[in-house]
């Protein structure tokens, strides 16, 4: 080997494992419109639970009733998870606790654990933010959006801020706001483009995915920091989904594949790229096969994964 081949090979080599040096090992719950599984860094899965008839290990199309979007693993170890139409408590052997469902008008879509064992969801048709204690009503408050539009477009995922507040995205405002336990707004901030999923950070600033983007902003909503799907030339990033901010600065974020067109648009689902946005760790569709089944989108015929609510797990220490 000549010395500047040498040179590169060493080049290369030190920046791979530099990049691997910043990713964190473990595990990521995933949330998808066909039910929710945890997948490691390797695209190895550890646990699936589907709400999707299976064909040849493909998934089929989803019923409307139970498709997918928000997800996360209990301290007891347990997961919750919830759809259109249901928030569903599972045990690890995959068995339904408890359930509480709501028909059609009604969109719940997302699942909040509190501290006390309550489960907080949305009540799109009325809404509401409804509380719930081993799947039966505790109370509701009011949350109604300024715009005009149907149930599917007034809400996304809520989650709950250090604070004690609720950071909820109000889709056909296209904005993120902030309330308290009795509904009053205390902050709001616009998004270009449908709001996906937002989270208040350890410094006080709020991390916001939207369709196009991820968007850090401080409580005065100056921006912090900013990732566009521009700014990532190797693959195409379809919609930014949820998304994990480690203590190093570094963001993981799902590539939700929701109405795609191309399959080259969905190669990639998961990435992880550091403050100065370079993509330092990547989870191809591959790793799905024969294990996540994905669902059929009846209009384009293609297997789509739509992945919106995450949680990184981190490693299992046993």
């Amino acid at each position: 080997m000549r010395f500047p081949q040498l040179i590169f090979v060493i080049t290369l080599v030190c920046t791979i494992a530099s990049a691997l040096a910043q990713v964190s090992p473990g595990s990521l719950l995933i949330a998808s419109g066909e039910g929710i599984s945890v997948f490691n860094r390797h695209g190895e899965m550890s646990f699936g639970k589907f709400f999707v008839p299976v064909v040849n290990g493909k998934g089929e199309a989803t019923p409307w009733s139970d498709i997918g979007y928000d997800g996360c693993r209990l301290p007891s170890g347990h997961f919750l998870c919830s759809s259109h139409e249901w928030v569903r408590e599972i045990a690890p052997d995959g068995k339904i606790v408890w359930e509480y469902r709501a028909q059609k008008p009604v969109e719940l879509k997302t699942c909040v654990p509190m501290l006390n064992g309550e489960v907080v969801t949305t009540d799109a048709s009325k809404q509401e933010l409804v509380w719930l204690k081993k799947g039966q009503e505790v109370k509701r408050v009011p949350v109604p959006s300024k715009m005009q539009a149907s149930p599917h477009m007034r809400y996304n995922l809520l989650r709950r801020t250090p604070a004690g507040t609720f950071l909820l995205a109000m889709r056909a405002e296209k904005a993120f706001i902030e309330i308290d336990e009795t509904g009053k707004e205390l902050w709001r901030h616009s998004v270009p483009d449908l709001p996906v999923v937002a989270e208040r950070l350890a410094n006080g600033n709020t991390l916001m995915s939207w369709r196009g983007g991820l968007l850090e902003v401080t409580p005065k909503h100056e921006v912090a920091w900013e990732l566009k799907a521009a700014d990532v030339k190797d693959f195409t990033v379809l919609i930014f989904g949820g998304f994990h901010r480690f203590e190093n600065g570094n963001t993981l974020i799902a590539n939700s594949d929701w109405h795609y067109r191309d399959a080259k648009e969905t190669a990639v689902q998961f990435f992880e790229v550091t403050r100065d946005k370079k993509v330092v760790w990547k989870l191809g569709v591959e790793a799905f096969a024969g294990r996540k089944p994905g669902s059929l989108e009846p209009k384009t015929g293609n297997i789509e994964h739509r992945i919106i609510g995450i949680q990184w797990l981190g490693e299992d220490r046993k």
